[in-house]
């Protein structure tokens, strides 16, 4: 009867010890999935930083190239316009319309009109 209790008392014993492993272990994988969620909200955050800055790496670009067109333009009396037209048309016409240099289109737009005194197109109203 002895051996029966002890054994009983030693297979309780090791199951407690199971269950405090089991437990620890499902801890464990919430850990590691509260990690993981982090992880990918962390990268999903990186990419999109990525893309902001060579965004705004090309917006920068179209600054300095409206500044170039602006200097090259510029002659003994003064701005000459049309000059300063014709080479903001042809730098419109040489941006990609798609991808990181698209962005581009409306900061030489916004730029050259600010140079040639116009004011900035309306956004389309809203219905």
């Amino acid at each position: 009867m002895r051996d029966a209790s002890a054994q009983e008392l030693l297979l309780l014993s090791a199951l407690q010890e199971c269950r405090i492993q089991l437990d620890a272990a499902r801890k464990d994988e919430a850990a590691r999935a509260a990690v993981r969620e982090e992880l990918e909200a962390a990268l999903r955050r990186e990419a999109a930083l990525a893309a902001a800055i060579v965004e705004e790496r090309e917006r920068t670009e179209a600054v300095r190239l409206v500044l170039q067109a602006l200097l090259m333009s510029v002659r003994r009396f003064g701005l000459r316009r049309r000059l300063f037209g014709a080479r903001i048309a042809r730098l419109g016409r040489e941006t990609p319309d798609s991808g990181p240099q698209a962005a581009r289109h409306p900061v030489l737009l916004t730029e050259a009109r600010r140079v040639l005194g116009k004011p900035s197109p309306e956004p389309p109203a809203e219905r």
